[in-house]
Order: C-alpha cells, then structure tokens, then sequence
C-alpha cells in the first residue's frame, strides 16, 4: 500500500494546481493539521491500526446514510469525523428531505410518474441543454442515470432508515421550488422532515435531530461516531485501489484504518476554504451558514489520486446579512425566507432585482449580476427596504430580532434621505472588505420611484416586474415567515404585497450571496462510485452529499434537496458497498 508524502503548499490553488495534483503532490493547511494528499506512489507495507469494512468520513446526512445503510448489510463500519461535534451542515440545517414519491404521498394517492419527475430534475438542473424531443434530453447521460437514481432510491432509502428505527419522518405539504415547471406533475409532498417524540408539542429538531436519531443508532449497533478524526491521507494499493485512510486525532496522533471494502465521503463541501471559494465559485461569495470544516479536504485527495472533479462552480445559494458574515463567515445565519409585505429588495441603482419570495436558492443567485460596461457586481449588496408596519408585524422572524430587542445590523432613519445617507456610511464603514462598493448617486430619486412603482402593483395585487404572489411557494412560506397578524392586517389582494408607507420610519437591511455549503467536487456515478478522469470508478472511493458534484448540478430541486440527495446517494454507497470485492492492501 502507498500514502501521499507532503511538501511545501501552492500559494493559490487554482485549476493548474489541480491538474497538476493529480500526478503530483500538494498540500492543504487548513485547520490544525495540515491536509497531506498526493499520488500513490512506492508500496510500504505497514500494520494497520484498525481494520474494518468501510470508513465513513463525516458524520452529516451523507456519511451517516451510508453508514446505517451499511451496518445494515452486516458490515462492521468506523464513522471518523473531523469536528468535536457530529452533524457538518446537516446538524446546522432546517433538516428537511426532498424525496419523490414518498410513503406519504402514496398513502394520500398523490401521483408523482417517474419519467415526469426526471424530467423535470433535467430542465431544472440543464435549462440550457433541455429538450424534451433529444436522446437523454439532451442532457449528459450520466446525469440521467444519476436523476433516475435519485428516484428509484429516495424512498425506498428513508423507508429503511425508518424500518431499521433510525429515523422517524413526518409529511409536508411545500411546494417545490420550480413548481411552475410542466414537467412537475407532483409540485407538493415531497419534502419530509425528521419526527421528533421527546419533547411535547415538537415536531421537527430539524437537521440535528436526524443526525441524533441516526447516530444513537449507530452507536448502539457498534460503529459510534470518532469525534476529532481528520481524515487527512488516502491509502491506495498497487492497484490503484483505495484501501484505507490516515487520520489524525485531537493530539495529532497519526491512526491507520484499514477498509478491506471501500471508504465512503460524506465530508462536506469548501465553502469556508476562501483559496477554493474564490478560484472554483461563479460570484462573489461572503460565506456559510456550515461549519468551519467544510474545507474541501476530499477534493485535494480524490484529485491526488486521478479523481475528476465537477460542478466546482455551483453551491447551495442563501442571502446573509453582510455585517454578520464578515464578523462570523462560518457561523452566519441564512435569510432563508424574506419577511414583510410592505417590503421591497433594491440594488445599489434603488431598483428591484427579484421577486423578494422566491427561494434562497434563487435570490442568492441573483447577486452575480455583472455589468462588463462598468466592471461592476452591480447586485454585490442588495437592500432590504420596509417600513416600520412589516417592521412591527414581522418581529421575531429572522433577520427580525423579537419584540423589545435590537439588531445592530439593522439600519433605521426617519425618512427615506436620511436612511439612503446610512446606507451609505454603513457601506463606507465595510468599504475594505467589499471592493469599496457603494450606492450610486441615482440611489435615492429610483428608490423613491420603485416604492410608488410597488404601491400601485399592491394595490391592484399584480406584480407586473417580477410576479410576487403568484406562485404557491410564495404564497405558502410569506404566511409561514410573516405570521397571522401579519395575513390579518393586510387587506390588499394580493397577501405577500402592501404598499410601502409614505412616511418612516424605515429600515434597512445588507444582504450579500452565501451559500449552506458548494456541492462541487470528484464526480460519482449511479452507485456513488467517484469516477476517475478517464470515467472509470475509482475502486474503494464513494462519496455522496456536497463534497462531491451534485447530481443536481445548480438546480435546488425542492425544499430538502440537499439533504435528500445526501441521504439518497449514501444509502447507495452503504448497499453497493455490501456487493463491492474486498481489496487487497498490497
């Protein structure tokens, strides 16, 4: 068997980096204990520290569906974790999961036809390649396969973790993201959350609830979860075969582990390495609601040893609240839902940019706009506007602080001059971390235009820029984020709008584009298999979840889509790991 040996670390790991990784060596200092990967390279045999069938790296939805599925199938497994505490961003997650055709939906007869919810995975995720008429829609064929993995397997997955007693889930009734699609046959039921018992009138724990219920389960079969376990080398045969893993303890203690089937990732993206963010990501990125060790160690190994990478340049968008990201990067706190009806989201012009409802995938997005003509992020920082009434009906509800208390990433101003000359301190103030960006001298007489434009489109209750309210998803999670007071006092026809009042105070809120986690990394195929750059499974290497390249590509499927792919593709990595040949360490 051979491990990687280390030298000095690139000073920017840019995609030549990369090539030249994989026949090469690199090193990634990032946290502790310096990263070590490189090529397999001069056998040395050793005595391993542990021996067992599969190691699981990570403890979120991914490395812990694969897990279970595993010990399921009789095989002995060591789950090793970076962090001193289980979960990676599922634990820090809402903790739902996208799963078509679940239990509850085909309890209540609603349909949800295979080829119809492909398809409509495939115009989401390849709107530029879509053609219902082409072979494989025109998409690549391994996408397909993936896509129609992702159906054959979902349920059936989530019905094992419950018949096993490692999960209890209960139905939603959300719509999708893309409800609108014509190839969505089922826009509502597919997103299921985690059942909690132990507390009265709780429902969902939410992510880190699902990670307690799968890990007190795999503790009490045997394989508990190692806190404090960096996975730092990969461990290849003469074959080229993955047949364990170095990893280093809280004493930096270097531990062998042997995996006579395979090694399983489910580690997590690099949204907190700022080297990867910034030479893989599309736009500008402030940072994570996910833990600092979403670091992207499995993409400095998987290249070292010929892995192809995909879908570097995509993520799981949310919007952050900027003054809290640049204190906190790894410890931000999403805007999942924008609250408010008389509220409007502006950019640095005073203009509306989106339909402030839609999801966070898809306003987060929204931030990449670039202007070539004036070399500009035009949408860098967009501009929460609303008046004291959204103020006082939305308290309590994120990025609201409750009732009594204060915020101090909220600016208010009497009037709309004196709040547009805030804005414009608080941006100086942030000037070095943002490229210096602040709001045009247009600002103000736009800002002022856009909130008579949005009046009149809440009095008449059509949206005629962006469409606000009319969608279901709109609809739904506006009620769920504003509250009933809020529903109750607005007698417009249109509930997710009212008009802005004409006099303050006002408030404002900088929002800047993050993401829960990258979902870039080595590609798999349908059996979770990473793929070498020649297409070949690399034998021992699975991986699922966002340390790998989502089958999703950058498409946000449905609420819990990031989970349900997660839980998805490590229950197949668990089952096609029971089938898989035991390598030999030689």
């Amino acid at each position: 068997m051979s491990e990687s040996k280390s030298q000095r670390p690139p000073s920017r790991v840019d995609r030549r980096s990369f090539i030249r990784a994989a026949g090469g060596t690199t090193i990634a200092a990032v946290g502790g204990s310096s990263l070590v990967v490189g090529a397999a390279q001069g056998a040395t045999p050793r005595k391993w520290d542990h021996e067992v069938d599969v190691v699981v790296v990570g403890s979120g939805g991914a490395a812990l569906a694969g897990a279970v599925t595993a010990v399921s199938r009789g095989l002995k497994v060591a789950v090793l974790e970076a962090a001193p505490v289980a979960g990676g961003a599922t634990a820090r997650s809402g903790g739902g999961y996208w799963i078509p055709n679940n239990r509850f939906m085909r309890a209540k007869g609603i349909q949800d036809p295979r080829e119809d919810c492909i398809r409509y995975m495939a115009r989401y995720s390849f709107t530029q390649l879509y053609d219902v008429n082409a072979e494989n829609y025109g998409i690549p064929v391994l996408s397909v396969k993936q896509m129609a993995a992702m159906y054959d397997n979902a349920a059936p997955a989530v019905e094992l973790f419950e018949k096993l007693g490692a999960l209890q889930t209960r139905e939603d009734d959300s719509y999708d993201y893309w409800e609108a699609a014509p190839e969505n046959k089922a826009p509502q039921g597919r997103l299921i959350w985690t059942k909690v018992d132990v507390a009265p009138g709780t429902i969902t724990g939410g992510g880190a609830d699902t990670i307690r219920q799968m890990g007190d389960w795999l503790a009490k079969k045997g394989s508990p979860i190692q806190l404090e376990h960096r996975v730092t080398k990969l461990v290849t045969n003469s074959k080229g075969a993955v047949v364990g893993v170095i990893a280093t303890d809280s004493d930096d203690k270097q531990i062998s582990f042997r995996a006579r089937r395979g090694v399983h990732f489910g580690s997590g993206g690099f949204t907190l390495n700022e080297e990867l963010r910034l030479n893989f990501q599309r736009g500008p990125v402030f940072g994570s609601c996910g833990p600092m060790t979403n670091q992207g160690d499995l993409v400095y190994m998987a290249s070292a040893i010929g892995a192809k990478l995909g879908n570097m340049q995509n993520g799981w968008r949310f919007q952050l609240v900027l003054d809290q990201v640049l204190q906190t990067p790894g410890l931000a706190t999403d805007v999942w839902g924008v609250i408010g009806d008389s509220m409007v989201m502006v950019n640095k012009y005073g203009q509306r940019v989106v339909n402030e409802k839609r999801p966070y995938s898809d306003r987060g997005e929204v931030h990449f706009n670039y202007d070539p003509n004036k070399n500009e992020w035009t949408n860098l920082v967009l501009m929460q506007i609303l008046d004291q009434r959204a103020y006082d009906h939305a308290q309590g509800h994120y990025p609201l602080p409750p009732k009594g208390a204060t915020a101090p990433y909220i600016i208010t101003a009497p009037t709309l001059d004196a709040l547009a000359d805030a804005i414009r301190k608080r941006l100086t103030e942030h000037g070095p971390r943002i490229g210096g960006f602040q709001l045009d001298e247009s600002f103000l007489p736009n800002l002022k235009a856009t909130i008579k434009r949005f009046n009149g489109f809440a009095e008449t209750g059509n949206d005629e820029d962006f469409a606000r309210g009319s969608f279901g998803y709109d609809r739904q999670w506006h009620e769920r984020f504003g509250g009933p007071e809020s529903i109750a006092a607005n007698d417009k026809p249109n509930k997710t709008m009212y008009p802005i009042a004409d006099k303050g105070p006002y408030h404002a809120i900088l929002l800047v584009s993050g993401s829960a986690d990258t979902n870039g990394g080595p590609m798999i195929n349908e059996n979770a298999q990473v793929l070498s750059i020649a297409n070949e499974p690399i034998p021992g290497l699975y991986g699922a979840g966002n340390c790998i390249a989502s089958p999703s590509g950058r498409a946000y499927w449905g609420g819990g889509a990031t989970i349900g792919l997660s839980l998805t593709f490590g229950y197949i990595a668990g089952n096609h790991l029971a089938t898989a040949p035991i390598n030999d360490d030689a």
